[in-house]
């Protein structure tokens, strides 16, 4: 069931007029799209393997909602979304990646335990390497890549813009597409690492051959409500 949180406030926009607060990292290119926007390409690689990364360099705080429009151009692998990610011990995953174990844009680099960096990701438009769409969108918890929310996936067109809404506050985390909820959870455990909080939000393609063009980009306070982490009767 969702649960509604209002746009409180704007922390930030991006018309992608440069692409000066995104890092890439890994493989594939990212660069201005021809008509506007971000253009990310991840190809020649393969599900698990090196993928393109783009990440937000502004640090994001707990309790938002990231908005934006995607238009994927081929299917020839999926799309994640990283939020909050951050070092287990508060390293700044960009500014701290010296204090950091070295990343190269494999999958393994953002989940594994061994590299020391808790976040959520959420996947979507998820076709294997061959363009078969795999059925599902996931949201899975980091360090270890827990499996926390399986739902629809809506984004399987080509060349058709999608709105998507990402809503965190706290251990509670939503999923929505062109306005419609698809899935998401209430994370309470922290008996092995805490709920993740505040980090980067990032962008991960991984394929053959997938390329997408991200647009109005835009971050906003969500009011928190205590109210639905109470015991239920």
């Amino acid at each position: 069931m969702p649960i509604v949180y209002a746009n409180k406030q704007l922390l930030y926009a991006d018309e992608f007029t440069t692409l000066a607060r995104w890092l890439h990292e890994g493989g594939g290119q990212i660069e201005r799209a021809p008509d506007g926007g971000m253009r990310l390409h991840c190809f020649g690689s393969e599900q698990g393997g090196r993928g393109c990364m783009a990440f937000f360099t502004p640090t994001l705080p707990d309790h938002v909602a990231i908005e934006y429009e995607i238009v994927v151009r081929s299917h020839g692998g999926l799309v994640i979304n990283y939020v909050a990610i951050r070092g287990l011990n508060g390293e700044d995953l960009i500014e701290d990646r010296d204090k950091l174990p070295p990343r190269t844009g494999v999958m393994a680099d953002y989940f594994s335990p061994t590299k020391g960096l808790q976040s959520y990701h959420v996947s979507f438009s998820r076709f294997d390497d061959r363009g078969v769409h795999t059925d599902t969108s996931n949201i899975r918890r980091n360090p270890g890549g827990l499996l926390v929310s399986e739902g629809i996936d809506p984004c399987m067109e080509i060349n058709r813009p999608y709105r998507i809404r990402v809503c965190k506050s706290a251990g509670h985390f939503q999923f929505y597409v062109d306005g419609v909820y698809a899935h998401g959870f209430f994370d309470r455990d922290t008996a092995q690492y805490p709920v993740p909080d505040r980090g980067k939000f990032g962008f991960r393609l991984i394929g053959s051959d997938v390329l997408v063009d991200v647009r109005d980009f835009s971050v906003f306070a969500i009011e928190p409500q205590p109210n639905i982490w109470k015991p239920w009767p």
